[in-house]
């Protein structure tokens, strides 16, 4: 499924589950923060490219933390409930270079992840009064890895390049602090926890067509799985607090 009829689906039935509950005060948010990768399987995916080379490249970058950005969109209920959509994004990557007189080595694997998902909050009248409450969330995982393979020698140069896509779902349980700074805007300190189920790359036009570690003889999943600590701001389409 398109990623575009995925949200209109995920939106629409957000629209139908807060009407039918009769939520009549949303709010919507936008944050970032920083966050950690596992990466471990395309971590080894490189290791075993080293391998295969004659000469040994250096890893420059191994997939490293990086910021992460969201937008929410949640509904209020009744004293400890707040539930909605929620779609954030982010990226990270790794390169492998060598270089001397006779030429140039580098492998770059640069991969971006979109997660849209649902979202529930719980505590104390969560983003309508100060206070700490605990998040849940659940969607599908939409990974793109792009592989760029340049070789120099001699004043000659070979390219090549592979695009590579993945989905998956994922789960990420936490706990925020939600500031309530005036009647329309709040301000979350979020901390969490994500964990990712993936069957691993695949060519765009063919999801059987995976892409296979050599060595370990297991596809390379995207492995997104790490901690995510950041803030978001949230305008309140409420004309007061409760």
């Amino acid at each position: 499924m398109k990623l575009n009829k995925l949200n209109l689906l995920i939106a629409a039935t957000l629209i139908v589950f807060s009407t039918t509950l009769k939520a009549q005060d949303f709010i919507a948010g936008f944050g970032g923060g920083g966050a950690t990768f596992g990466m471990n399987s395309t971590k080894n995916f490189n290791q075993t490219i080293i391998k295969s080379l004659p000469f040994q490249p250096v890893i420059k970058d191994n997939f490293p933390p990086w910021v992460f950005s969201r937008i929410d969109l949640l509904f209020f209920f009744p004293k400890n409930m707040a539930f909605g959509y929620t779609v954030s994004s982010t990226s990270t990557g790794s390169r492998m270079t060598l270089s001397d007189y006779s030429g140039k080595y580098t492998f770059d694997n640069v991969q971006q992840g979109i997660f849209p998902g649902i979202k529930l909050l719980f505590g104390k009248n969560p983003m309508q009064t100060n206070g700490m409450n605990v998040s849940f969330e659940a969607g599908v995982s939409l990974s793109s890895m792009k592989i760029k393979e340049d070789l120099t020698l001699s004043g000659e140069s070979t390219k090549d390049e592979s695009n590579l896509k993945a989905m998956g779902i994922f789960l990420q349980p936490g706990v925020n602090y939600i500031r309530v700074l005036n009647a329309k805007i709040r301000l979350s300190a979020d901390l969490s926890y994500y964990f990712g189920i993936e069957k691993g790359y695949h060519s765009p036009g063919n999801k059987d067509a995976r892409l296979i570690n050599p060595d370990s003889h297991e596809p390379v999943k995207p492995q997104w799985d790490g901690i995510r600590i950041g803030v978001t701001l949230y305008y309140s389409f409420k004309k007061t607090i409760k």
